[in-house]
């Protein structure tokens, strides 16, 4: 194994790590025995091809038809742009990914080491830097071009003019000449060789920098998940009104902020807090604050000292003050009155019409449909579906029941006229005399139309028009009607002429029965659980 490739960017601080195969578990890797390094070669053997056909076995259907799995050299996806899933492609490009990854770490080393003070002047030049430019923003301009200058053209100058060799038996700094022809070739950045130690520190901080990520997930949603998912409603309000007004506020008022004195101090504190001895200095100057002599004259009167009302306004002056009142800001009142809907169900009830039958209505069921003439389930001809009672009628899934009653809607004429049903006669409220019910009888009832063969032809022409429903039997309003048959044609579209005698009705008619129901919280369950029928 080489020690490392000459060209390649790598991170170099930390020796080769050791390799260890066992069961794997989330804090750390149990070592239970050294693996020996294996070169993959190229070309796909019969244990990639076993194993890409028992994945297209595994993978859904719907799956493979979208997302084609592999099987073949060359995988191309459905697109005919981008390769799809194929395990010896995975590998190759991940050897590919893992060589070329150490610039990356890099940076990242050196950026961890400016930033805990391994050496203090480096930190210290970065915070003056940082310093001119937050005080001249206009110098960010000038950082891309300086970093190219200092950190890619200057070493590569320097890799083609290197100092000669020293031949001196005494310690003499090797100089750097810049004139002449080039002595040494070009330096070129080359990916890692997969026979080098490089090659496994690359990977060393591959898994260290996966295990970091997915700390740093697992961290953030712990800490903001509570805040923001409403699992807490009184503290995510807080929190939904609290980003609310910051942002309100800062719209106005972003523009007269001193950003740059805000960056300068803000970026400085935080990178001097990083420092070892910053701990040790906060403790040593909070313990110089204390006086136990003052905490104990505080502790007699300390109702009267957390808080001091100015003008009106209590402000606290103690942490535990703030605290407990920033308690009483987020104890928000939220609406105990829950959500409410109307649902409905019709009452649908049957009878004969064979010749010479003198069959009463009979209840069917109760239905959410109102199983008019033209609905598709009639015109399908299937049966009204429902329960036959009302007490197996069940309120949707994640609401209650409020009202302990169903009330009965004896406004028919607006839910037929809603739902634009035609071939269906209704009564109209205070007139149930000229409507052919039955006296004492409960109104609101929807009734289908016979057929033409049930009625004679006056009967058939008065069903078929379209007059107001007050003017059934006046001869008078026969003749107006007549007059104005094309005027109001358009304006009663959806009603029909209701008329006595029990000839006039159908096999099936319906009422409509409404009740209030109110949200209540509903389990996590499976979707599918959740897709009901929210009409009852």
């Amino acid at each position: 194994m080489e020690d490392h490739s000459p060209d390649a960017i790598v991170n170099r601080d930390e020796p080769v790590p050791a390799i260890f195969a066992g069961k794997h578990d989330d804090a750390r890797e149990s070592k239970s025995g050294a693996l020996k390094k294996s070169v993959y070669k190229a070309g796909r053997s019969l244990q990639d091809r076993l194993f890409s056909k028992i994945l297209e076995q595994v993978m859904p259907v719907e799956d493979v038809d979208t997302e084609s799995v592999s099987a073949g050299d060359k995988p191309i996806s459905p697109d005919n742009k981008r390769p799809a899933f194929s395990l010896p492609l995975m590998a190759n490009n991940f050897r590919r990914f893992n060589a070329r990854i150490g610039i990356v770490f890099l940076f990242q080393t050196r950026v961890e080491r400016l930033l805990s003070w391994k050496r203090t002047s480096h930190t210290l030049s970065f915070l003056f830097i940082y310093s001119f430019i937050c005080l001249d923003p206009h110098l960010l301009v000038i950082i891309p071009f300086a970093i190219l200058l200092f950190f890619v053209m200057v070493p590569a100058f320097l890799a083609r003019h290197p100092p000669p060799p020293s031949t001196s038996t005494s310690s003499i700094t090797p100089y750097y000449s810049y004139q002449g022809p080039a002595l040494a070739p070009a330096k070129t950045i080359k990916p890692a060789s997969e026979t080098s130690k490089d090659f496994f520190r690359n990977m060393r901080d591959l898994q260290n920098c996966m295990a970091d990520f997915s700390d740093v997930h697992d961290a953030t949603v712990s800490a903001f998940a509570p805040l923001t998912n409403f699992s807490n409603e009184k503290l995510s309000s807080a929190v939904f009104l609290t980003c609310t007004l910051v942002t309100a506020l800062l719209f106005l008022t972003a523009h007269l902020l001193p950003w740059r004195y805000i960056l300068l101090v803000g970026g400085n504190a935080a990178i001097l807090s990083l420092h070892p001895s910053f701990p040790d200095f906060v403790q040593s100057v909070a313990g110089d604050m204390l006086d136990p002599v003052a905490e104990q004259g505080a502790a007699a009167d300390k109702k009267e000292q957390d808080s001091v009302d100015v003008g009106g306004v209590v402000i606290p002056t103690s942490p535990s003050a703030a605290v407990s009142l920033m308690g009483s800001l987020a104890n928000i009142s939220l609406d105990s009155y829950p959500e409410e809907r109307e649902v409905e169900v019709f009452e649908i009830q049957y009878r004969s019409l064979a010749p010479y039958s003198e069959s009463q209505w009979e209840h069917f069921l109760f239905s959410p449909m109102p199983y008019d003439p033209l609905s598709p389930s009639r015109i399908a001809g299937d049966r009204p579906k429902g329960c036959r009672f009302f007490e197996d009628v069940q309120p949707p899934t994640g609401w209650a029941w409020k009202g302990k009653k169903w009330e009965l809607d004896l406004d028919c004429r607006e839910w037929v006229v809603e739902r634009m049903i035609t071939g269906v006669g209704f009564e109209v409220s205070g007139s149930s005399s000229e409507s052919g019910m039955a006296s004492g009888e409960i109104g609101g009832w929807v009734w289908d139309l016979p057929p033409a063969s049930f009625r004679d032809d006056d009967e058939v022409a008065s069903t078929l028009g379209y007059d107001d429903l007050d003017s059934t039997h006046s001869p008078r309003g026969h003749d107006q009607r007549a007059k104005k048959k094309g005027k109001e044609r358009v304006s009663q579209d959806y009603e029909e002429k209701v008329h006595t005698g029990s000839n006039v009705m159908g096999e099936w008619r319906r009422r409509r029965w409404i009740r209030i129901v109110h949200r209540t919280s509903m389990p996590a369950v499976d979707k599918q659980e959740q897709a009901v029928d929210d009409d009852t």
